[in-house]
Order: C-alpha cells, then sequence, then structure tokens
C-alpha cells in the first residue's frame, strides 16, 4: 500500500512538472488567443458587453454552463472568466492524460521517459490549440480524455469513472454536438474496457462462475446509463430554460440558419429566380444572406432560410448523387489518412500531419503487440484484433460522415484524432492483461511500448519547430489584425453617444485591405472591459435572438432597419467593400436615403452615416 500510494504520488509530481513546462513554453512563445470570433461573440455575452448585464443564454452552449460563467462576470470581478474557464480545462486534461500514462510506469526511467515523451507530443500536435483556444476543440478534448480515464483506470477505480461521467456531460453542456459527435467513440472506449476484462476475468477466475461476469457487465451498463441520464437531464435543463416563445423561434432560425450556411449554400439569385419570387424574397434581400447581414430584414425568419436550406440540398442532389458525393468523400478520407505534408499555416490549408501519423504509427504498435505471440491463447489476440477493428470503423464512419457532410475545420478533425489516439494508446497499455507472466514476453512488450514511445517522442519533437514557425506567423498575423481591429474599438470608445453596426464580413475579416492578416478574434486576459459595447453585427448567428433584440431595446432601437435611419447610429464596413447594396436595399422597401463618410479608420474601415432623403 506504501509502495503504491508512493508511486502514485510520484506520478503526479512528474505530470505536474510535465504539464508545467508545456505551460511555461507555451507562454514564452504567444499569447492566448480565442481562436475564432465566435468565441469572442459569446464571451461577450457572458461577461454583460453585449447586453449590459452577463447572460447564462449564450446561444451556443447549453444553459447550465451558460449560467455558472455568467455568474462568474456577475461577482463584479473584472476578469476574463470565460478564457479562464477554457484554459483551465484543456490544462486539467493534459495533466489527468500524462499522470495516467505515468500510473502505468513501473519505475523511475520509464516515468522519465513517458512524461519526456508526452511532453514532445503535446507541443509537437497540439501547442496551437494551446495558445488559441476555441470551446468546441476544448469539448473534444474533455470527451477524449473522458474515453481515455475509463481505459486507463483500475476495474474498481470509481474516482475515474465519475470524473469521466462529469467531463462528459460537461462537454455535451459546452458544445453538444461535438459531444455528439465523439459519443460513438467513448462507447467503443467502454467496450474495449469491458470486453477485455471480461475475457481477463473468465480466464483468471472461471470458479467464480456467472456473478463476476454479470458485476462487471451491470457495471459497463450502469455507466452507459449514467451517461444518457447526464446527457438527457442537461438537455431538459437548457430546453426550460429556452422555453419561452421567443427563444422557441429563434432557436428554429438559429437550426435553419446552421443547415443554410453551414452544410448547404445560399443559389444564386439570377439562376434560381423562379425558386426566390415563389417563397417571396427580392434580389436585394437575397443579397443579404449573401452578405450575412440578414438583421436587417424582419422578413427574412425561420420558414425562409428553412426553405432555402431544402431547395439548396435538393438541387445539390440532382447536380450529384450521394452515390458520387459517397465515392468523393472515401476517396479523400483515404488520402487523408495516409497524405504527409506540412503545415504552413495554422489552419488553411489543411493538413492532417502530424496527426495521421501519429494514429498509423499506434495502430501499427497496437497490431504488433497483440501478434507477436507474448498473449497466451488465440481467443484473446482475436478479441484484440476485432476491437481494433470496431474501433477503426467506427473512426471511417465519423470521418465520412463530416466530409460528406463538408463539415471538417481542424476545430473538428483534431478533438477526432485525439480521441482516437488516446483510446488506441489505452489499448495498447490494456492488452499487457493477456500477455505471458515469463520475463521473455513481458520483456517483448516493454520493448514494443518503448520503441512506439520513441517513435512518437521522436514525430512530436521534430513537429515542435514546425508548430514553432506556425505560431510565430499566426502571431504575426493576428498582430496585425488587431492593430487595425483596436484603433476601431477605441473609435467606438471615443463616442459612447453613437451606436455603431458593423457589416458581418467586415467583423472577420480584413479582407484585400491588409495581406496578411488573421481573421478577426481577440487576446484573452488583454483589455478586459466587461462594460456595455455600443456595436453589433447586423447579422450574425446571434441576430434575431432575443438577446440580440434586447441590446437594440437598450439602445433606443426596435430593429435594425430603423436603428440605421437614427441620430447617432452608424453603419461600419470594410473600405474595400461595396455599399450599393444598402442602398438598394432601402430603396427597395420605398425608402430613399443618402450615405456619407464620417470617417475612415486604419485604412481599412470606413464609417457611413445614413439619412433618409429630404426630397423623399
Amino acid at each position: 500500500m506504501i509502495m503504491r500510494k508512493s508511486r502514485k504520488f510520484m506520478s503526479l509530481i512528474v505530470s505536474a512538472v510535465a504539464v508545467l513546462a508545456v505551460m511555461v513554453v507555451t507562454l514564452i512563445f504567444g499569447d492566448y488567443f480565442f481562436d475564432l470570433n465566435d468565441d469572442v461573440l459569446m464571451k461577450d455575452i457572458l461577461s454583460g458587453a453585449y447586453t449590459g448585464v452577463p447572460e447564462g443564454h449564450n446561444i451556443q452552449m447549453l444553459y447550465p454552463i451558460g449560467l455558472f460563467i455568467s455568474v462568474l462576470y456577475r461577482t463584479g470581478i473584472n476578469l476574463d472568466w470565460y478564457g479562464i474557464f477554457l484554459c483551465a480545462l484543456q490544462y486539467l486534461c493534459l495533466f489527468i492524460i500524462v499522470m495516467k500514462i505515468e500510473d502505468w510506469a513501473h519505475d523511475n526511467v520509464s516515468r522519465f521517459f513517458y512524461a519526456v515523451a508526452s511532453f514532445a507530443v503535446i507541443l509537437g500536435f497540439f501547442w496551437p490549440h494551446l495558445l488559441y483556444v476555441q470551446y468546441t476543440v476544448v469539448c473534444g478534448l474533455l470527451s477524449a480524455t473522458a474515453a481515455f480515464l475509463i481505459l486507463m483506470s483500475d476495474e474498481n477505480d470509481r474516482k475515474s469513472r465519475i470524473t469521466s461521467v462529469i467531463f462528459i456531460i460537461l462537454a455535451y453542456l459546452i458544445r453538444s454536438e461535438m459531444l455528439l459527435l465523439t459519443l460513438p467513440m467513448v462507447g467503443v472506449a467502454i467496450l474495449i474496457k469491458w470486453a477485455m476484462l471480461e475475457s481477463y476475468n473468465r480466464k483468471c477466475m472461471a470458479a467464480s462462475g456467472n456473478g463476476a461476469k454479470k458485476k462487471l457487465l451491470s457495471k459497463y451498463t450502469l455507466l452507459c446509463l449514467i451517461i444518457l441520464l447526464g446527457l438527457f437531464v442537461s438537455s431538459g435543463i437548457h430546453k426550460i430554460a429556452y422555453s419561452r416563445s421567443d427563444w422557441k423561434e429563434f432557436n428554429r432560425f438559429f437550426d435553419n440558419r446552421t443547415e443554410l450556411y453551414d452544410f448547404q449554400y445560399i443559389p444564386d439569385y439570377a439562376e434560381n429566380k423562379a425558386f426566390y419570387d415563389s417563397i417571396g424574397l427580392s434580389e436585394s434581400e437575397q443579397k443579404l444572406l449573401v452578405n450575412y447581414n440578414f438583421a436587417l430584414d424582419d422578413e427574412i425568419n425561420a420558414d425562409i432560410l428553412g426553405k432555402i436550406a431544402d431547395y439548396a440540398a435538393r438541387t445539390r442532389g440532382e447536380q450529384a448523387s450521394f452515390s458520387q458525393r459517397f465515392k468523393q468523400a472515401f476517396s479523400l478520407y483515404v488520402y487523408r489518412l495516409h497524405h504527409v505534408s506540412e503545415p504552413v499555416s495554422y489552419e488553411y490549408p489543411m493538413t492532417d500531419y502530424p496527426w495521421n501519423v501519429g494514429v498509423l504509427l499506434l495502430y501499427l504498435f497496437l497490431l504488433i503487440n497483440i501478434l507477436h505471440g507474448s498473449i497466451k491463447g488465440n481467443r484473446h489476440k482475436l478479441l484484440c484484433v476485432g476491437l481494433t477493428i470496431i474501433l477503426f470503423a467506427c473512426r471511417s464512419v465519423l470521418w465520412l460522415y463530416i466530409i460528406l457532410r463538408g463539415r471538417d475545420p481542424i476545430r473538428i478533425t483534431h478533438p477526432l484524432y485525439i480521441i482516437e489516439i488516446l483510446i488506441l494508446i489505452g489499448m495498447m497499455f490494456l492488452v499487457s492483461i493477456f500477455v505471458d507472466d515469463t520475463s521473455k514476453y513481458q520483456s517483448i512488450r516493454k520493448s514494443i511500448v518503448w520503441t512506439l514511445v520513441l517513435i512518437m517522442g521522436i514525430v512530436g519533437t521534430l513537429s515542435i519547430y514546425m508548430q514553432e514557425k506556425i505560431i510565430n506567423n499566426e502571431n504575426n498575423d493576428r498582430q496585425v489584425m488587431l492593430n487595425k481591429y483596436h484603433a476601431l474599438y477605441d473609435y467606438f470608445d471615443e463616442n459612447p453617444d453613437n451606436y455603431y453596426l458593423v457589416d458581418v464580413y467586415t467583423s472577420v475579416s480584413l479582407g484585400e485591405t491588409v495581406q496578411k492578416a488573421a481573421t478577426f478574434s481577440e487576446k484573452m486576459f488583454d483589455r478586459v472591459d466587461n462594460s456595455f459595447d455600443n456595436h453589433d453585427l447586423l447579422g450574425g448567428w446571434a441576430s434575431k435572438s432575443p438577446i440580440y433584440n434586447k441590446k437594440l431595446e437598450r439602445a433606443g432601437f426596435d430593429n435594425a432597419q430603423e436603428a440605421l435611419l437614427s441620430d447617432n447610429t452608424y453603419f461600419v464596413q470594410n473600405k474595400a467593400f461595396d455599399i450599393e447594396w444598402l442602398s438598394d436595399y432601402y430603396q427597395e422597401k420605398g425608402i430613399n436615403i443618402r450615405m456619407h463618410v464620417v470617417d475612415e479608420i486604419a485604412d481599412a474601415f470606413t464609417i457611413y452615416k445614413l439619412e433618409r432623403d429630404i426630397l423623399e
């Protein structure tokens, strides 16, 4: 018992040092950013910067976790609580993962070896995500850590199983869609753990009869039921919190908007005029959908977006059959699985290295570990091979699904890689329970594991330099972006009595006005100001929501269309963008307007004032 506690304490210390070293390196080479503008808007909603009051209804997250974070902001302590929350979860997951790996080390040499390899792999694979933090990735990491805990914990370790349940529910609250995407992999992890223990117990405890089998089965069945119950309760609380009629209607609008923009496309107006006429959408209104400024028109509602999404899906089906699209998706899937190409930037053009190399190495060494002959009995070998095939089949289905849907950015693919890698690592350790106890076979198994750890460590180490270049370039691009947007936001702050509505694509990108600039995001823990913002977007995923309307009402307006024509309200757009769409829209509504330039900011943004034409 004393030796066990000593080993546990040593694993904890080594793991903490390894993760602390990762934190130090990360701080040296960059600043923490919200990865995307989505996280920035979520932070603004939660903090009260959006409506003036911290809101639990932040739309993207389920209500219980939104409420929890908003309560932190309600304390009045002017901190970036949302950023702290995301970063803390990432490092907590990494610490638990490394500690569970260290628990399997039988001596200090192995412990040190595992820690160094873990450090190299974390930086070589995951480093950019530690700096450019995104809630979808955090959700995937929580789910992956839960699966790893299930695989790596002792049979009677209730604490690890409880932690895994908490992590899965927390992941669901943060990003339900991502958790549901990774949940089949969690299910495979549970199946692997149960099947291996059941086979091992059958070999070692045949005399105990069916009682031990039933107990083991009931334990993991109960685990599955508790997870499902937790998800069900979380969804129930969320639905109650969003049960008001205005939230229900907005959620319908939000779902249709997501389908249209994320998975379908907006059909060209000229080529599909008959369709647009049939749903009562004019050319200038369709233009609002193209430039994402649909908050300007109250007639663009959930029904309109749903009809356009359905029509786009039908026309896409006419252009290519499902079998054709599946063949293309399968070809891309195979290509991405084995193609090795060094990334040249943080996200685009996308490449899967070093993730795919790590996955293929783990499958290779797992099969070697299973088949090299040290496992007693062909039945155990067949079981392990079969479970490996099930894992690969599950990952293949998930990858084909996201490729077919055309939704495979790194914030989705990298969490899928993470959970697969951790399940494979867990299987590498788990198969050791079937290994012959003789020193010869234990030595063979140890050599296989050490060789894998060494190669993974080398891949991670070689990738660190690559990631360091990517981070430096990304930091430079983000700083260029920040210099421009900080000037714009400073302008807003200098004119607190005015209200500014911003073109959506202007809020996301500097476009052609600045070369080598990242898309919009914000630094975490910098310029923290949770007071009410006197600006908003003219569209985006929060528009037409109750909190969007609440913000407009606080500014003294009923809708965006009237707001733009009011005193002290201005429109902001990238200076390189065409502005005629706005005058065309008002003219089609029977309102003649004049627009004149009030100011130009940072040689990137133009401030316009719209006025009714007095000759109207």
